[in-house]
């Protein structure tokens, strides 16, 4: 399973992009912001990416953040939600607002997707609601968000990438030593030093 790519930008179109990785071309599935981002890259860039693997075709699905991908992947645990639906939705807005309104239950978000409609949406946020809250994603209105909430989510971001909870505490752990220069690093700083810590280990496995 191919979990990430970094490599140079090659094509992007508005639903995919090719990533140039050692002279090989990956095609990756994209949403449209993430499109648009990559068309300004400059030098290379790095992708999570999700693999779907079918009898008649491999494939790639990429997300600048981390915690975009986890969150995608809850997407399609939901019925009837496919790959293709599911970038449809992240397409829609920032994925923090979509889990959001998820936690306050606001339907219209979702239904405005095309495709999508109230039925899915209320779909949607019927088996999710839980997920997202349980994922500290966003905070009960007028409650602040404890200090160690950056920790925990980069945790739950990493354990949902397949990694042990052990492994997700340890690495995060060495992070917050490596960002200490830095009053209070964020969940995506907190998981990408994670993941440079994790990845080679993997590897040596």
């Amino acid at each position: 399973m191919i979990a990430s790519l970094r490599g140079a930008v090659g094509r992007v179109d508005e639903e995919s992009v090719v990533i140039e990785v050692a002279g090989v071309g990956y095609q990756v599935f994209v949403h449209q912001r993430t499109a648009a981002h990559l068309r300004a890259a400059v030098g290379e860039v790095r992708l999570e990416v999700h693999t779907v693997v079918r009898d008649d075709a491999i494939s790639l699905y990429g997300f600048l953040d981390p915690q975009e991908l986890v969150f995608f992947r809850h997407l399609l645990g939901v019925e009837r939600i496919g790959p293709k639906a599911a970038l449809a939705i992240l397409s829609r807005t920032e994925w923090g607002v979509l889990a959001e309104a998820i936690a306050s239950e606001d339907h219209g978000v979702l239904a405005a997707v095309p495709g999508i409609g109230v039925k899915t949406a209320r779909r949607i946020v019927l088996e999710l609601k839980g997920t997202v809250d349980q994922m500290g994603i966003v905070s009960a209105p007028g409650r602040a968000p404890s200090s160690g909430a950056p920790v925990e989510r980069a945790v739950e971001a990493l354990v949902q990438l397949g990694f042990s909870a052990q492994q997700a505490r340890e690495a995060v752990g060495a992070g917050l030593n490596a960002a200490r220069g830095e009053e209070s690093p964020t969940v995506e700083e907190l998981v990408r030093i994670a993941l440079q810590r994790l990845r080679p280990a993997a590897v040596r496995r």
